[in-house]
């Protein structure tokens, strides 16, 4: 699938890769991250400290094409660029839906009450705002929302996502917690429908009404994050510290191959906020480095 990573505060992918078009002479690089900042009159953004001019970039969320004045620093994006341009932007939010009910410490979008740092004053009243949800599942399961944007210009179209904890493939049928997915005109080959298992996390673009009818349902596969470099938090973490999770939802196995920049293993704990190399080695993603933030 795309989609692979949660996000800065969620999680950030820095990797060299060919252009997947032949009429494309750039070699280019690719962020998965927070945008720091934007500069509307030069029509440019910041992403990792880089200034990148958005002057030919094709912007988009879930395909819908978006204009650059609809960026904002908190959003996540999955950024191709090279050489200080930018050329395909992807928004890479986590639910995208109305915001039925919002107050200084709580917002209700698909159905679930999402706890925030009053982070969504200007939405504070209202009910019937579409909007865009970028955070991360911490450690006890429970979503860290860093930030809450307005998604009006979007046609009517949801997105959740997370890990499936039920299934009920006879009836074509799963949960995401207390959401009810109904997957039965999701178009999904018999590859795709294999995949779907307890555990197994999923983004789901669709319609909420009571319950979540899915259009799409993507797997995450961790091993779309090999050869990338990742920041995020340290949500999970063996007691010998071989096996950790980032951001609630990717397994990253540490060998003793595993470099440490800026600390040292015994330093990693759960809440670390971490940049860390991955590798696929036999099948399996490992941290080649992990450099404390």
């Amino acid at each position: 699938m795309k989609k692979v990573a949660v996000l800065l505060l969620g999680s950030m992918v820095l990797t060299g890769c060919g252009s997947d078009e032949s009429s494309d002479s750039h070699t280019s690089s690719t962020y998965m991250g927070e945008i720091e900042s934007v500069n509307a009159h030069a029509d440019s953004m910041t992403v990792n400290a880089m200034a990148l001019s958005l002057s030919s970039a094709r912007i988009e969320l879930n395909g819908h094409y978006v204009d650059s004045t609809e960026l904002e620093p908190g959003m996540q994006v999955d950024v191709e660029y090279d050489d200080g341009i930018a050329y395909e932007v992807d928004i890479d939010p986590e639910i995208v839906g109305i915001a039925t009910l919002v107050t200084e410490s709580e917002i209700t979008v698909n159905g679930q009450v999402f706890e925030h740092a009053n982070i969504a004053k200007d939405l504070v009243g209202t009910n019937s705002n579409r909007v865009m949800l970028f955070g991360y599942v911490d450690q006890t399961g429970k979503w860290v929302i860093n930030a809450i944007h307005k998604a009006n210009f979007l046609p009517a179209e949801d997105l959740y996502e997370g890990k499936i904890t039920s299934i009920d493939k006879a009836s074509s049928h799963f949960n995401i917690g207390t959401m009810k997915v109904d997957y039965s005109n999701a178009g999904m080959d018999h590859e795709d429908l294999a995949e779907l298992k307890v555990n197994a996390w999923v983004e789901v673009e669709g319609q909420f009404s009571t319950d979540f009818k899915a259009y799409d349902v993507d797997v995450e596969d961790d091993l779309d994050l090999a050869n990338a470099e990742v920041e995020g938090y340290v949500t999970a973490l063996n007691h010998d510290k071989t096996l950790m999770t980032l951001n609630g939802k990717t397994d990253v196995v540490i060998t003793e191959n595993t470099r440490f920049e800026d600390g040292i293993k015994d330093e990693l704990k759960i809440g670390s906020r971490v940049d860390v190399d991955l590798i696929n080695n036999a099948g399996q993603l490992q941290a080649s480095e992990i450099e404390f933030d």
